[in-house]
């Protein structure tokens, strides 16, 4: 296998740095529930992040409620899973510049990611032990971040190769991205999580998404967020066929389905907001 690009990104002063607000975010998952206190401090270490965080509790899906001002009511508001999801959402989106590559979707990537780390967090309790339902919410987020990473450093291939999958989406887009650069996406987010030192589940989530048939030792964890992003793409109706109908009881999809939509509808607007 050709490791041009992935070569031209070993250089840990080459990736974008993780802001340690960021770390701190995506990392409080794996600890105790954190009070608002403690999470409205985090955030405002990082200038502008409140105002964001802020303007989305103001968004107009929540019209007609009072307007707020303090990081604290946003966070009641929107709640702190929510908004550990969108800060640290908000932070990653700094680090890239897609813009040179017109393929790319920036909102649509973000609604995806945001997504599907939500859709995860609310299938761990069923699917999950508890050691890996901790990490979704975070490995949901940063699944399909190598793409991110290559957009932002190889526009014009990755123009390309977007263009190409675009017209014909029965293609797969690893092997096309693997043709133009010698690598793909899941590589290069392996890459990326591994120089921020996440914890290796997710690194695992990243580097594995795409191989349905993966066995490694956070298979667990990989399968999940893969069926929490399939589910979320085909709008929480997938065929009988599909593992996550054999997993789940129906009753038990219904209920999750019924809040996963509702929440891919402010979903929506956040990613717009975002990006």
């Amino acid at each position: 296998m050709s490791t041009s690009a992935l070569e031209s990104l070993q250089d840990h002063d080459t990736l974008p740095p993780l802001p340690y607000v960021a770390h701190e975010i995506l990392l409080a998952a794996n600890r105790e529930e954190p009070d608002i206190a403690e999470v409205s401090d985090k955030l405002a270490r990082e200038p502008g992040l409140s105002a964001r965080v802020v303007a989305m509790a103001n968004s107009a899906f929540f019209a007609g409620q009072q307007p707020l001002y303090s990081i604290q009511h946003a966070i009641m508001r929107l709640g702190l899973v929510r908004v550990r999801v969108l800060a640290a959402s908000v932070l990653l989106n700094k680090l890239f510049d897609p813009g040179r590559c017109p393929a790319f979707s920036a909102p649509r990537y973000w609604h995806d990611a945001i997504a599907t780390s939500y859709t995860a967090t609310r299938l761990a309790p069923h699917l999950a032990p508890s050691d890996t339902a901790d990490a979704a919410y975070i490995s949901g987020l940063l699944h399909n971040i190598g793409l991110l990473l290559l957009v932002h450093f190889f526009p014009g291939p990755m123009n390309k190769v977007l263009g190409e999958y675009g017209r014909r989406p029965e293609q797969s887009l690893v092997a096309l991205t693997r043709s133009a650069l010698g690598c793909d996406h899941g590589e290069a987010g392996r890459l990326l999580l591994k120089a921020w030192e996440l914890p290796e589940p997710v690194v695992a989530v990243a580097s594995h998404f795409h191989s349905p048939h993966y066995r490694g030792e956070h298979a667990e964890l990989v399968h999940l967020v893969r069926h929490a992003a399939e589910w979320h793409e085909a709008g929480f109706e997938l065929p009988e066929a599909h593992p996550l109908n054999r997993a789940l009881p129906a009753a038990v999809r219904a209920t999750e389905a019924r809040h996963c939509q509702r929440e891919t509808e402010r979903l929506a607007a956040f990613a717009r907001l975002l990006a």
